[in-house]
């Protein structure tokens, strides 16, 4: 048996330079159980290779291609499904990743044999225990998936992950590719994954979706020994939030220690953990943490209430006083609302230059399919390209500017924190090359009306 993982291509619509472009981790983790179950298997990384699909599976021959992506890159992965069937109708499509997890139903199509709704690798391994045979009567025991059959799709029971259950990931992908793999300035950085969902109840936040809602953590000590074997100097721990458990937090920073690990850190947090924990922050900065991303939202009191935050304008500032104190960048998230004014973006700037932020990303408001706040707006959506759930797009309409209007101060907002971060000695990808071809892309989509 021959499986071909493979990561779409990325429909980036603000810049041709990949300033974000992560290892292809759960890919890798798939690539592990194929080698355990003595499965001949391949990595295809769209975002790098220059190949083909259609030349790599003449090249390959798989029995099985599993299309993994984001909501993005929806459109994409139906699109490789059709190639794949058109090519040779006899193998098998898999489709997997976040957002099939939770949207599973917008992948039932003809093209597609099955779909995993689960984060557990089980049901690739035991697909892959079936054979090329792969006869409906086996898919019926595997839970975390659905299948098809005749042209009726089938669901199966949910399967939640236990992430004790990981392997460490065969990481040779990485290691061939490393130089390719960024976060911002970081570079190259490798990937962790230590516990999937949030036990927080954001409610724009898709990932408390993830693994039926369930929060589930690795054992710490497991995490360590995973991060002591990455041949890479800088890991981004890509959990929804790290900083949670006091304790767990604690024990990996002793175990860091006691290791005498000499790797950087980029870990998520919430503001409220990063001010109520000051010791932790120390300690955090004395092992080698660069970088705590924090979705700091937004400046006003009123909007941070409207997104269930438990948050405050004066909790974000200490938060980011906190982390400048201990030399750690807050890579700020922020979001603007489809109600914003001109003053709005004005105020935000603003604020983002006086508490001397370096790093500072605004997404444009957007209800990620399979929250509550997609089901309070679909009705007002102006598309349902996925495409444009990249939150660089208005997928609703603006109610204090035209949609033109809005797009130019956001594309302004967009320049400035670039040109902002550039002078305060970070987004080393940022030159007039940049400015000049991300501007195209903004008159571009200003012409279009997207």
């Amino acid at each position: 048996m021959h499986v071909l993982l493979v990561r779409p291509k990325s429909l980036s619509m603000i810049s041709n330079v990949d300033v974000i472009n992560l290892e292809p981790l759960e890919l890798e983790y798939l690539y592990t159980i194929a080698l355990e179950e003595k499965v001949k298997c391949q990595i295809l990384d769209c975002l790098l290779d220059k190949r083909s699909l259609i030349d790599v599976l003449k090249e390959f021959t798989p029995d099985l291609v599993v299309i993994g992506g984001y909501i993005t890159q929806e459109a994409i992965m139906l699109d490789y499904s059709k190639t794949v069937k058109v090519y040779n109708a006899s193998i098998k499509v898999m489709i997997g990743g976040v957002h099939a997890q939770v949207n599973y139903e917008r992948f039932y199509t003809d093209t597609i044999d099955y779909i995993v709704h689960s984060s557990s690798l089980e049901p690739f391994r035991k697909i892959l225990r079936l054979g090329t045979v792969l006869q409906n009567t086996g898919l019926k025991a595997i839970d975390g998936i659905c299948y098809r059959e005749d042209k009726t799709w089938i669901m199966n029971k949910s399967l939640p992950i236990n992430p004790d259950d990981l392997p460490i990931p065969d990481r040779s992908h990485f290691n061939a590719n490393k130089h390719l793999y960024r976060y911002l300035g970081f570079s190259p950085c490798a990937i962790v994954k230590t516990a999937f969902s949030c036990p927080y109840q954001c409610n724009f936040c898709f990932c408390r979706k993830i693994n039926d809602g369930q929060y589930a953590a690795r054992n710490i000590d497991l995490v360590v020994e995973e991060i002591a074997g990455i041949a890479c100097d800088t890991i981004h721990i890509v959990d929804d939030t790290f900083l949670i458990n006091r304790e767990r937090v604690n024990r990996f920073i002793a175990l860091i220690k006691e290791k005498n690990i000499k790797k950087s850190f980029i870990f998520y947090s919430r503001a409220d953990f990063v001010v109520e924990n000051e010791a932790i922050i120390k300690a955090l900065g004395a092992i080698g943490t660069k970088g705590i991303i924090v979705g700091l939202e937004a400046v006003d009191d009123g909007a941070l209430n409207a997104y269930g935050k438990q948050s405050s304008q004066d909790l974000n500032k200490q938060c980011v006083k906190m982390l400048q104190k201990y030399h750690i960048e807050c890579l700020a998230l922020f979001i603007v609302d489809i109600h914003a004014t001109k003053m709005d973006f004005d105020n935000l700037y603003q604020w983002i230059e006086k508490v001397e932020l370096k790093y500072a990303s605004v997404s444009i408001f957007t209800p990620i399919p399979g929250t509550a706040l997609f089901d309070q707006y679909k009705d007002k959506l102006t598309t349902e390209k996925m495409q444009y759930w990249d939150f660089l797009h208005l997928v609703l309409e603006p109610t204090n500017m035209s949609r033109k209007s809005f797009y130019l101060v956001y594309y302004k907002l967009f320049l400035k924190l670039s040109l902002l971060g550039k002078k305060n000695g970070v987004y080393d990808f940022v030159d007039m090359q940049y400015i000049r071809n991300t501007a195209k892309i903004f008159f571009r989509n200003l012409i279009k009306g997207l």
